[in-house]
């Protein structure tokens, strides 16, 4: 009985190390029970110190070690291993290690994989292999290289601390292509898609630098590409006994490179900017999108993705059709950019809902943004109407309700429609339509009898396809003309589109001031120089034409009469000037009884310089047509066969028309049409004159209150005309007295300038 209870007592102390090992037993049970046996398991991380200040990783096994797959990043400095068809057996995810150029560990599973990922403080050269049942990951800690000592070196003592972790390796080849856009890509062909390529700016310089990569002997020289114009000026490679290193020479600053690789293909990239673009970037750039490094090397697409979102913190779904593998290089490229290059090499595209980003096959993604679509139409037939009454302040009403319907809206914010007769009030041709129709903006025609097309062939028409339609079937649209609202029914969705859409274009044109000057400066010079002289006297006739000269005083001074006798003139030489002369010189060269002998020598000269200035401006909205003239309109009797005759009026005017379009940048283009005719010479018998036309058509562009010399037109006229006496005009000594010379030389310019100003105050067009 007692030893009953004894041995019951004794059971009751043994009860604590009974249950523990017996939980302990059910532990190791559930744990090989989680790793199915033939399954391979990842059962522990140990550290260790190496010598030469290296760090050692082992990674044990429940079983023969696998060779993992290995990448590494340089931004942010990180090494991970890919473990496929191996298993999680560790208690932790996260291991701090703090010993050497390694921070921490963290271990995550994802599937039918894990992957060991181990942050290091700084990039550093490193070593894996496989031992047993182990994974060893060697650390090295990077030193930069010792100067070359003086005197004998050994040749331990010249290798490199960056150990030669890769087969021999080579360049087999470099291209240099232009892009569409002006971009300048380096290709570099690698024999071993494996090599390992570091880059960096220094000095306005990108160098390349391949590790212990060969360069043969003809692909080491310099190559001048700065005639494709692109970014880069030349590129220069050599080789060295460690290294090959490409020197990239740009043309300036103003560039943005990238680099990728894929496969055995690198290419470097580099786009032009602009110095605002250089600007933009250069401030964004820290704040901007973060940029990485990476190098892939036959890895999965999905881990690739993985490691993006990790890094970004994004929202990015992989979808199950993404597979396969992918081998490439970034170096310090935005993460959507190596993003963007991953999807294009693979066929992916990606779909944004929310802050979540779908990576999938882009007939995937045709397919779900098709079901979208398709969603969003049954969603809008189901919302409720509601009435939004919009004011329109610069445009009529009716144009915006048109261009809701798709029908032509070319009249929103523009001008009236402007036609010739509306300068025009009498019969006969006006510049006016001459004008518009030189001066119609490109397509206006064309659209016009597009949107004509459209509008008669009804809103079921094939041409709706085409046209921009902001009313869904349900909504409907209408205008109160007397306070210019336009009324709309439709679902809110549509409604703010519509209102955003009437905010952009309601606004008020722009308009400009057109300052023409036509100057027509003029240069006339004319002399003439004529001798007359003859007899006169009682009963004396010698020559044709007889005249009283004048009167004789006492002292017989000038030609005239004598003793109150009228006394003829008779001019044996008449060559004066054949105008009123403005100067005469005459005198008597003998007097006798009955005679006089009169010597005249006349001289006329003209100078008339002048500057005849008209002045038109008209001011006008952004391409409308604007028109002004002022003159006359003068009478001609035409005659009509059997209708006898009438009278016809052709205009005698200054006149400007132009067609003024303002640029974003500020500038203006105008096509100008510019006249200016008047009354010229008599050309008929009974009194007709000709019309002097000045005139010209052109189309100019101009910067904003600067003046332009539209063209010109001089004329020069020379005259040297000589009238003589035969024989003894050309006496010498005494021709002159025997002639008459005339010397004619006149010029004329003309000149056309015109000034556009904009208006910069805010002036109503409705």
């Amino acid at each position: 009985m007692n030893n009953k209870q004894g041995g019951r007592v004794m059971l009751d102390k043994r009860e604590p190390s009974l249950w523990v090992l017996g939980l302990g037993l059910l532990l190791f049970i559930f744990q090989i029970a989680s790793v199915k046996a033939g399954d391979l398991a990842i059962s522990g991380i140990d550290i260790a110190t190496l010598a030469g200040d290296k760090l050692q990783i082992q990674l044990e096994m429940t079983g023969p070690a696998i060779t993992p797959k290995v990448f590494h990043t340089d931004n942010p400095a990180r090494i991970a291993l890919d473990f496929p068809g191996v298993k999680n057996a560790l208690d932790k995810k996260m291991y701090p290690v703090n010993q050497g150029t390694a921070s921490s560990i963290y271990v995550a599973e994802a599937g039918n994989r894990v992957r060991i990922v181990v942050n290091l403080i700084e990039s550093a050269p490193f070593e894996t292999k496989v031992a047993g049942n182990k994974v060893l990951l060697t650390l090295s800690r990077a030193k930069p290289l010792m100067p070359v000592a003086s005197g004998p070196v050994s040749e331990k003592s010249t290798t490199s601390v960056i150990p030669v972790l890769l087969p021999q390796q080579a360049i087999s080849g470099f291209d240099f292509k232009r892009g569409d856009n002006g971009e300048g890509r380096l290709l570099v062909s690698l024999a071993n898609p494996n090599t390992v390529v570091n880059t960096k700016e220094e000095g306005g310089k990108v160098i390349l630098s391949f590790l212990n990569t060969r360069l043969p002997e003809k692909l080491a020289k310099r190559l001048d590409v700065s005639e494709f114009g692109t970014p880069v000026k030349f590129i220069e490679a050599v080789a060295s006994r460690l290294e090959t290193t490409v020197t990239i020479v740009p043309q300036n600053s103003l560039y943005d490179y990238s680099l990728f690789q894929s496969d055995g293909l690198l290419t470097v990239e580099f786009r032009p900017l602009t110095s605002a673009e250089k600007e933009v970037l250069d401030s964004n750039r820290p704040s901007g999108l973060k940029r990485l490094t990476l190098n892939f090397q036959d890895i999965e697409i999905r881990s690739v993705i993985a490691i993006l979102a990790e890094f970004t913190g994004q929202n990015i779904v992989a979808g199950d059709d993404v597979t396969g593998n992918i081998t490439l290089k970034l170096d310090d490229v935005p993460w959507d950019e190596a993003l963007d290059f991953i999807m294009m090499t693979k066929d992916l595209g990606k779909y944004e809902s929310g802050n979540v980003t779908l990576i999938s096959p882009l007939d995937k993604i045709k397919e779900y943004k098709k079901k979208q679509q398709e969603t969003a139409a049954v969603v809008e037939q189901l919302d409720p109407l509601l009435t939004e009454y919009i004011k329109i302040n610069y445009a009529k009403a009716e144009d915006f309700r048109n261009l809701m319907y798709g029908r032509d809206a070319s009249a929103i914010g523009s001008c009236a429609k402007v036609s010739a007769s509306d300068f025009s009030s009498s019969s006969g041709q006006s510049g006016t339509a001459l004008a518009q129709s030189q001066y119609q903006m490109p397509g206006q025609g064309q659209n016009q009898n597009q949107n004509q097309g459209s509008s008669s062939s009804g809103d079921n028409s094939e041409a709706d396809k085409d046209r921009l339609i902001l009313l869904s079937d349900r909504g409907s649209a209408v205008v109160d003309s007397r306070t210019n609202t336009l009324i709309v029914r439709e679902t809110a969705k549509r409604l703010e589109e519509i209102k955003k859409l009437i905010h952009q274009l309601d606004i008020p044109v722009r308009q400009v001031m057109i300052e023409s000057r036509i100057v027509i400066a003029s240069n006339t010079f004319a002399r003439e120089l004529g001798v007359r002289f003859g007899v006169a006297g009682n009963n004396v006739n010698f020559g044709t034409s007889s005249g009283a000269v004048g009167s004789v005083n006492g002292d017989g001074g000038t030609v005239g009469s004598i003793n109150g006798t009228a006394i003829v003139n008779d001019a044996l030489v008449d060559l004066g000037t054949s105008r009123n002369p403005y100067g005469a010189l005459g005198m008597t060269l003998a007097r006798g009884a009955d005679y006089v002998l009169n010597l005249e020598i006349s001289a006329l000269q003209d100078q008339n310089r002048g500057e005849l200035v008209s002045n038109p401006r008209v001011m006008t909205s952004d391409r409308c047509l604007a028109f002004i003239q002022q003159g006359a309109k003068i009478p001609y009797l035409s005659s009509s066969g059997n209708a006898g005759t009438n009278t016809v009026f052709i205009d005698a005017v200054l006149q400007l028309g132009v067609l003024p379009q303002i640029t974003p940048n500020g500038n203006v283009i105008m096509g100008l049409y510019i006249t200016r005719n008047t009354l010229g010479d008599v050309v008929t018998g009974n009194g007709d004159r000709q019309i002097d036309k000045r005139e010209i058509k052109t189309s100019v562009q101009v910067k904003d209150g600067e003046t332009v010399v539209l063209g010109g037109v001089f004329e020069g006229t020379q005259n040297n005309n000589t009238n003589k006496v035969p024989f003894f005009g050309d006496l010498p000594g005494i021709g002159f007295l025997f002639k008459r010379t005339f010397k004619q030389d006149d010029k004329r310019e003309l000149l056309i300038f015109v000034t556009p100003k904009i208006i910069t105050d805010n002036v109503a067009t409705y």
